[in-house]
C-alpha cells in the first residue's frame, strides 16, 4: 500500500490534495479521521434534530459547552479545557448562552477577577432534553449494530481517545428516558 505524500503547496500556495494517495484513491489516515468525524456529526445532527425545535437559538457548536461535564459553578476557562477549545471560543459559546437565558455568570468568591457559570432553570430543561437525546442516539446506534459490535465500538473510541468513559447501561438509558417522557428531569436512576 503505498502512503499519501506529506502535505505540500503548489505554486500558486494552495495544498495539494491531501485526500489523494499515488493510485487516486482516498489517503488512507485522512479517511480514518473523516469516517470518525462522520460519526459524531451524524450523532450531533440526531441530537439537535431532536432538541432544535425547542431552541432554535441552539448550534451544534453549543453542545460543547453542555458536553463539557458540570456547569455548576465553573470557570470558561475550565470549560474551553474540557472541551479542547480556546478560551476566547467559548466565551463566545457562553455569552450566546447567557444573552438567550440559559448560563449566567457571577462572580467567583475564590478570585474577584474570575467569574463562575452556572445554569439557569431553562439550561438545566436544556441538558436535561440534550442528555434525553444523547440516549436515543446511543440506544439506536445499540440497536443497529448489535451489542457486541457496539461494546467492540465503545472499546475502540476509549483505546483511542484515552478515555475512560464507561458503557453506559441500556437499562439505564431507556430509564432516564422514560423519566424524560415523563417530563422529569432526565437524569439516570442511580445503579443498585
Amino acid at each position: 500500500m503505498q502512503h499519501p505524500e506529506p502535505h505540500r503547496a503548489t505554486p500558486a500556495g494552495q495544498p495539494a490534495n491531501p485526500t489523494r494517495d499515488d493510485s487516486g484513491g482516498a489517503g488512507w489516515s485522512v479517511r480514518a479521521v473523516g469516517l470518525m468525524r462522520f460519526a459524531v456529526e451524524a450523532g450531533l445532527a440526531e441530537t439537535m434534530a431532536e432538541v432544535a425545535p425547542r431552541h432554535p437559538e441552539l448550534r451544534p457548536a453549543h453542545l460543547r459547552v453542555f458536553r463539557a461535564g458540570s456547569l455548576e459553578a465553573v470557570r470558561v476557562t475550565e470549560l474551553a479545557a474540557r472541551s479542547g477549545m480556546t478560551k476566547q471560543s467559548m466565551h463566545e459559546l457562553v455569552g450566546h448562552l447567557e444573552r438567550h437565558g440559559y448560563l449566567h455568570r457571577e462572580p467567583d468568591p475564590a478570585d474577584a477577577r474570575a467569574m463562575l457559570v452556572r445554569l439557569t432553570e431553562a439550561g438545566r430543561d436544556v441538558e436535561d432534553q440534550l442528555r434525553a437525546a444523547s440516549a436515543r442516539v446511543h440506544l439506536s446506534w445499540l440497536r443497529r449494530l448489535g451489542a457486541e459490535r457496539f461494546e467492540a465500538l465503545w472499546a475502540a473510541l476509549r483505546d483511542v481517545t484515552g478515555r475512560t468513559d464507561p458503557l453506559p447501561d441500556p437499562a439505564e438509558l431507556t430509564a432516564l428516558l422514560a423519566a424524560a417522557d415523563r417530563g422529569g428531569h432526565g437524569e439516570a436512576p442511580e445503579s443498585p
